[in-house]
């Protein structure tokens, strides 16, 4: 048997299939992120992007080469062929493939999750991102300003000099002064953090919600900046730049 038969992620070492761990982990990697949702599309770009492990030495990654991973049950193990992932996992793929093969329309939070750039959205994704926004409804005082890097504050400081030597300096030209004050408030006005300001407003917003049963697309646009969809992770950045992970998913 010669090593390009086989599949990606095994490899042959003294006449017996071995695991190739490098190509392996891509293997597990495929299978937990289509899990999570992302689309054979949205992983093979993913892979490509990263310049993951290749599936050939000639062939970039495409929709075709992730289908039959995903439906290749060698991957489980078998006889001839050591384990990559769980059984578990390759039969909730199977069901995952089969659903989306008669897709349902999404649901307006889907939609925004994904807007947010959370990738195609599982029903999983959904259930975890409604935990956290739920949590947040009922405890808004865990909203909490990110401390902001200390403000460079070279252009108030030049500004402030040249204003000094306007005023220093008689006749004082009223129009040159005039100009610098101006141009000092805007300095001083960008050095504000706007952060305290959109954590109040934040909070306003989560006290003034119930609880959900199903997540609000709306919510989510006032109050979500970005989602990441991560393996075993989710993490959402608050407007606030705050922000909330939400671990163990499944």
């Amino acid at each position: 048997m010669e090593n390009r038969k086989i599949p990606f992620g095994y490899e042959i070492s003294d006449g017996a299939v071995q695991i190739n761990t490098k190509e392996s982990d891509c293997v597990l990697w495929i299978f937990t992120m289509y899990n999570m949702g992302a689309s054979l599309g949205d992983i093979a770009k993913e892979l490509n992007t990263r310049q993951m492990t290749q599936y050939n030495k000639t062939a970039t990654w495409n929709k075709n080469m992730i289908d039959r991973i995903l439906q290749d049950q060698r991957y489980s193990g078998d006889a001839l062929y050591p384990g990559i992932i769980s059984e578990e996992l390759f039969s909730t793929v199977q069901r995952q493939r089969n659903i989306r093969s008669h897709a349902k329309r999404q649901t307006p939070a889907q939609r925004m999750i994904r807007i947010l750039g959370g990738g195609r959205v599982s029903d999983t994704v959904e259930a975890s991102v409604l935990a956290a926004i739920n949590r947040l409804i009922r405890n808004p005082d865990a909203l909490q300003s990110p401390v902001p890097p200390d403000p460079d504050q070279t252009k108030r400081f030049r500004t402030q000099r040249a204003l000094n030597a306007t005023l220093g300096q008689q006749p004082i030209d009223e129009d040159r002064a005039a100009e610098l004050i101006k141009a000092l408030a805007e300095a001083e006005y960008e050095l504000i953090d706007n952060n305290e300001y959109e954590t109040e407003r934040l909070r306003r917003i989560f006290r003034e919600a119930a609880p959900m049963e199903q997540l609000s697309a709306d919510l989510l646009r006032k109050t979500v900046a970005e989602i990441s969809v991560e393996i075993k992770a989710i993490k959402l950045t608050l407007k606030n730049k705050q922000i909330i992970e939400v671990s163990d998913v499944s």
